[in-house]
């Protein structure tokens, strides 16, 4: 089933509604909802909006018009300072451009990527409803960020219809493999004007706007585990050049009688390489093992990855961990099945 279809089936468009008895008054008998009292006119039950509905409404909404966070950065990066925007706007766009990771000399270390993690945007109503969760603030949220965007956008604008569809990447599924081959973001010509370029702008906020909404959507908790999954993107600069890292993180379940620090973790990610392809990882970590599987489109770049494969394996040593599997595959992997941390599902298989 494709991933929109899938989607879909998951959350119809019109859930049944949801109705709740009325609290009876002192003095009269319980009624059950919508039976008539005496000498009384019928009333219709009162309904409650589920939670489900709310967010069925969301996912059919964001779908049609979800788009890579890198479309915008792109086109941001691609006008600064040759197109004529208001000063709000340009304060916004650069508050945007701030929150992308750069990496300098494409080393990304602990700290900085667990930074990047918490100020990509999924966390941002956790942060902004917990004073005392150790969450980045509104100003270095990305999705308060393009939130800041859009209405700067919209103030100087008004609201805009949406412009014409453009080539999309999947949407993001719980459990999917992440993958950074995607359509190219379309150019945006510096040259056709302020207003049209602040249309263009507004346009891809809310496209990835809603993407992040989707993202927060594949990050919900599953009822039905204690499992925990995190999905998001995060726009990079390697060497001057825009990608982006589609990351999902994977928390096994933990059992009362268990270690903590046996619980399993998994990271999986993918991103656009300048000179190497597309290239991707996953990572396992069961106490202090850690397994790693790397895999390349290319195949010398998939070569050149299994020559470290040894210096990688010392490199896990020398920071305490235990190397387990430590694997290059050749080509980009297929969606596995379900499987818990520490342990690889063959992607050939």
């Amino acid at each position: 089933m494709a991933p929109t279809a899938a989607l879909r089936t998951a959350y119809p468009s019109s859930p049944p509604p949801v109705t709740a008895p009325t609290a009876p008054q002192a003095g009269t008998p319980a009624m059950l909802p919508g039976a008539v009292a005496p000498n009384s006119a019928v009333v219709p039950p009162p309904q409650a909006t589920a939670p489900q509905a709310a967010l069925a409404q969301m996912v059919q909404a964001a779908l049609p018009r979800q788009n890579s966070i890198a479309s915008l950065t792109a086109a941001l990066t691609a006008v600064a300072g040759k197109v004529a925007l208001p000063e709000p706007v340009i304060r916004a766009a650069q508050q945007v451009l701030a929150n992308r990771v750069v990496l300098d000399g494409g080393k990304l270390n602990g700290a900085a990527l667990q930074k990047a993690v918490l100020g990509s945007g999924i966390f941002q109503e956790a942060a902004l409803g917990d004073a005392t969760a150790r969450l980045p603030t509104a100003q270095t949220d990305m999705k308060s960020a393009l939130l800041g965007l859009r209405q700067s956008l919209a103030t100087w604008l008004g609201q805009q219809g949406a412009l014409a569809a453009v080539a999309q990447p999947p949407p993001p599924l719980r459990g999917q493999v992440p993958r950074a081959k995607g359509p190219l973001p379309a150019p945006v010509d510096p040259a056709s004007g302020s207003e049209s370029v602040g249309k263009q702008l507004l346009d891809r906020t809310d496209a990835a706007l809603s993407r992040m909404r989707l993202h927060q959507h594949a990050s919900l908790p599953d009822p039905a585990t204690r499992n925990a999954d995190w999905s998001l993107d995060l726009p990079v600069v390697i060497s001057g050049q825009q990608t982006l890292l589609q990351m999902q993180i994977h928390r096994d379940e933990h059992g009362a009688s268990e270690d903590q620090n046996e619980r399993g973790w998994q990271m999986r990610f993918a991103m656009n390489v300048p000179d190497m392809g597309e290239v991707g990882a996953q990572v396992t970590l069961r106490g202090r093992t850690t397994g790693v599987m790397l895999w390349a489109a290319d195949a010398e770049t998939s070569a050149a990855l299994e020559s470290e494969i040894n210096a990688l394996r010392d490199t896990l040593a020398s920071v305490g961990l235990q190397p387990g599997s430590v694997i290059v595959r050749h080509g980009a992997p297929q969606t596995p099945a379900p499987g818990p941390s520490g342990h690889f599902v063959d992607a050939r298989s």
